[in-house]
């Protein structure tokens, strides 16, 4: 039973993103393009770096408060 209730909550909890997701196939214009031809110093491709690690977690944490919500509901302890 706390199988079916936990799954069906997970489904109306992620039903809302899928149905708000960007269709892929238009570009998005705040990203930049990244060419070929053009070469990166250190110190660029550091910040870079620096700048995908926090904004990967950034949507970690957000999923993680995302999952801890949901679980709070489900979860009566062992």
């Amino acid at each position: 039973m706390r199988i079916m209730i936990a799954t069906a909550v997970l489904a109306l909890v992620m039903a809302p993103h899928s149905l708000s997701a960007k269709d892929r196939a238009t570009p998005d214009a705040g990203n930049p393009k990244v060419s070929a031809s053009k070469s990166y110093t250190a110190e660029e491709s550091a910040a870079m770096g620096r700048a995908a690690r926090a904004k990967a977690e950034a949507q970690e944490r957000i999923w993680d408060r995302k999952m801890k919500i949901i679980t709070r509901g489900i979860c009566t302890g062992c």
